[in-house]
């Protein structure tokens, strides 16, 4: 007795389990459905091309062969105009699918054709067998769009298990009208179940593989991308920093020698800094290094790059730009600077910088230590003629 309420209490458990992997497989899966439906288009090119001549195959050789029966008559030309449809819908599926399968975002024509197709090859394979037995009782056909439509297309299970329901509904009760011998007819409604069941099952697997891929490769991808933002980024800035700019500096150096346009570097350094962060706090200048970098990045081109460098010290590169337009622009944002308030709660900050101005031209070497050493040592000069001004080194041109 025992043994039998153990048992009992097993089952709402084992239920809820079941329950729980039904629900799972029939889930929402939106995330992964543009995915699929550019992967269904694809493979419905390709597909409509294996299936064009194939068909056309059918055709002749159906076409190729007198009946002297009017029952074989008949059952030849159910076949070959099953076959004369299928190849028209096809050819039109290639015509489609040529444009569409080079996009690279899924739309609403996508979506239609993955289950438009899954639906008239299932059909197909209901007609042709309704037709064949009229001499035959096999379900071959049948048995082949289940697999088919299975392997090929990736389809939602909940989406697929209605499609494989219609289908079969159709499959089991257009056999009625062309099978005499009603054990036949059982028999075939019976593999038709299990014809259904191995494509629906394949149909499930095959999505749960490539979803589970999808969603791995997303995870690896969005992975990849925090590492770089960790590697490339500066955590409290979000500018790019010291090892991108060095990426972007040899760059940068090898378009210089190509196209033989200038590039220059500006560094930035807040005046007082220390101060500032003695007086107010580090959260103060924490805010403060935020705000002004998100300023800087709101002034520059395009084609510039703001980068965190360091403490308060910021560098600004600026390809295609010759000394004096990159020494008109340090001014120009020396004096923006100078006239804008940066406000953290209670505080507001009126600052100062000091700019020094390199070329990339004439340095020798090509590594950021040669370039950044130049602007520094202008930097340095403007440090030491009392600040909030702009300073240029002067390179020797090669």
């Amino acid at each position: 007795m025992a043994k039998l309420i153990k048992k009992a209490r097993k089952i709402p458990l084992s239920f809820a389990k079941l329950k729980g992997r039904i629900r799972k497989t029939l889930r929402d899966y939106s995330g992964v459905l543009d995915e699929c439906a550019l992967t269904n288009t694809r493979r419905l090119f390709y597909l409509s091309i294996i299936a064009i001549p194939l068909r056309v195959l059918n055709i002749l050789l159906f076409t190729t062969k007198s009946y002297d029966t009017e029952l074989l008559k008949t059952w030849s030309n159910g076949i070959i105009a099953s076959h004369l449809a299928l190849l028209i819908i096809m050819a039109a599926f290639f015509l489609i699918t040529r444009k569409l399968k080079s996009k690279a975002d899924a739309n609403k024509t996508m979506y239609v054709l993955q289950y438009l197709v899954v639906l008239i090859i299932m059909a197909s394979g209901v007609a042709i067998v309704t037709i064949d037995q009229l001499v035959a009782t096999n379900i071959t056909p049948f048995l082949l769009t289940c697999i088919v439509s299975g392997l090929v297309f990736l389809i939602r299970p909940l989406i697929s298990f209605i499609i494989y329901l219609v289908s079969y509904l159709a499959y089991y009760n257009l056999l009625a009208l062309t099978t005499s011998s009603q054990e036949i007819l059982l028999s075939n409604r019976v593999n038709g179940i299990t014809a259904v069941g191995i494509g629906f099952f394949l149909s499930v697997i095959l999505w749960h593989y490539n979803y589970t891929n999808i969603v791995q490769k997303r995870r690896i991808n969005l992975q990849q991308k925090q590492l770089e933002q960790m590697a490339y980024y500066d955590s409290l800035t979000d500018l790019p920093n010291r090892r991108l700019l060095e990426k972007l500096i040899k760059q940068e150096s090898d378009l210089m020698q190509r196209h033989g346009h200038d590039t220059v570097i500006i560094i930035l350094d807040i005046d007082n800094f220390k101060e500032i962060n003695d007086t107010y706090g580090h959260p103060v200048g924490d805010s403060l290094l935020r705000q002004l970098a998100d300023f800087l990045k709101s002034e520059v081109r395009q084609s510039d790059t703001v980068f965190r460098f360091g403490g308060e010290e910021f560098i600004i590169l600026m390809p295609k730009t010759s000394p004096e337009e990159g020494y008109a622009f340090a001014e120009r944002l020396r004096k923006l600077i100078l006239d804008s308030k940066f406000a953290v709660g209670p505080v507001e900050l009126q600052i100062t910088s000091s700019f020094g101005v390199s070329s990339m031209r004439g340095i020798s070497g090509n590594t950021l230590e040669d370039y950044y050493l130049a602007a520094d040592k202008a930097l340095y000069i403007a440090k030491q003629h009392g600040k909030n001004r702009v300073e240029a080194a002067c390179v020797a041109e090669k």
